[in-house]
């Protein structure tokens, strides 16, 4: 469940729902998995930042490959401490910018933040774990490819009606999940007749929540 938060704002003025409204920091195994839903109507950039401290001496430790998707995260694979403190930094246009409070992780009792310890959102190819992607791809939080080379879906665990579209690299239309109840689930590998790129489209209540690829290795 994602916690509400309160924001320190810099040199600029918004109301309240143009600010972002979701920061989460879950404790996930040995990784650390800050992720948030914002409702800026463009961003130059989203950086996660640690420090041992609670208001000083933080660093960034990573940043999501499209600050513009509104349900985002980045995962801290090997944080040095149980008792750092994360903190979500929003730069805008015109050197705008917001920056959250400062907490540290909670257990994830719930598991929803589990779907976010497998994908690196982390925009650093060398953190990329998963040997059968191409050098410095990053996946999709919601749809991506498993290291037993299956596609797998993990939905945000809310209300909306999610649609699905997939398409082939040169964007021909290869089939569509419509109304998708499960929110956690594998597609076999039937479904998709070739390796390599498969684009998508992901809508939540009828509008595009994310359009991106996943990849197909050859022994897929």
């Amino acid at each position: 469940m994602l916690l509400l938060i309160g924001l320190a704002v810099g040199n600029f003025s918004y109301s309240q729902e143009d600010l972002p409204k979701d920061f989460s920091v879950f404790k996930v195994g040995k990784r650390v998995v800050v992720s948030w839903t914002h409702n800026f109507p463009s961003v130059k950039m989203i950086s996660v930042q640690r420090s041992y401290d609670s208001s000083r001496y933080f660093q960034s430790i990573g940043s999501p490959p499209d600050p513009n998707l509104k349900d985002n995260g980045v995962s801290d694979p090997n944080p040095p401490g149980d008792s750092m403190y994360y903190r979500v930094y929003v730069l805008l246009d015109g050197g705008k910018y917001a920056m959250t409070k400062a907490k540290r992780p909670m257990v994830d009792t719930s598991g929803v933040a589990g779907a976010y310890s497998d994908v690196n959102t982390n925009n650093n190819p060398a953190a990329q774990t998963n040997d059968f992607l191409p050098a410095g791809f990053v996946q999709s939080k919601y749809i991506f490819t498993t290291p037993d080379r299956y596609v797998r879906v993990e939905l945000p665990m809310d209300s909306r009606k999610y649609d699905i579209k997939f398409f082939s690299e040169t964007n021909q239309p290869l089939f569509e999940l419509k109304n998708v109840k499960e929110k956690r689930f594998k597609l076999d590998r039937s479904y998709f007749y070739k390796a390599g790129y498969i684009n998508f489209e992901l809508y939540a209540d009828g509008k595009v929540l994310e359009k991106y690829r996943l990849y197909l290795p050859k022994d897929f």
